[in-house]
């Protein structure tokens, strides 16, 4: 599992955490801040990775679940078969999420990297990473490499519309890695994802 140690470290029980990159803080309850400006004024930017993947996900959402399967795949292929220093972090921006049920989300579907929850239940906001990314549905995958932006969208093409899967004939996000891997040039591409609609 791909575990974050990026970030301050922790001092005391408070309300947020820094990841140590843009966006920068997610709510915890054993966050070493007590408000998102403490957080975001101490904490760095991480070491630089080949790319990073960024997907938000809610766990009640059976998009989101089914999808699950794809991005384990990924994740797996990239960072563990061909070693390759790609990030892969997962958010849920939902208000019924809470840090126990992301948890038993992550061990149900086998996920391999962590998903945080980015929702602040103390001022009933989305997160940074939401507000900063502005995912429209949850599942929705952003891939940036040199801290571009080079792909925005679905996973793959098994949903082209709610209740309507079949197997997919487009890999998204497995192609746009591969090109990263590949050191091809690459223009940024944008598909419509398909999911639960993230209420803002």
């Amino acid at each position: 599992m791909l575990f974050f140690s990026l970030g301050c470290e922790k001092e005391k029980a408070n309300s947020f955490i820094c990841l140590g990159d843009i966006g920068g803080c997610v709510e915890d309850s054993n966050g070493s801040f007590a408000t998102i400006s403490d957080c975001e004024l101490h904490c760095g930017k991480p070491t630089s990775n080949l790319a990073v993947v960024t997907v938000f996900l809610y766990e009640n959402c059976p998009i989101a679940q089914y999808m699950c399967g794809p991005l384990r795949e990924a994740s797996r292929y990239f960072c563990d078969t061909l070693n390759q220093s790609i990030l892969f972090r997962g958010f849920s921006p939902n208000s019924f999420s809470t840090e126990e049920s992301l948890i038993q989300f992550m061990n149900k579907y086998d996920i391999p990297f962590n998903v945080s929850l980015d929702y602040n239940h103390i001022n009933n906001q989305h997160g940074s990473y939401t507000q900063y990314y502005q995912p429209v549905v949850t599942p929705e995958v952003f891939v940036e490499t040199n801290n571009e932006l080079v792909y925005r969208g679905m996973i793959d093409n098994s949903y082209q519309q709610l209740g309507q899967w079949s197997s997919p004939t487009e890999h998204y996000l497995i192609n746009v890695l591969h090109q990263i891997v590949d050191g091809e040039s690459i223009n940024l591409l944008e598909t419509t994802a398909v999911g639960c609609v993230i209420n803002y």
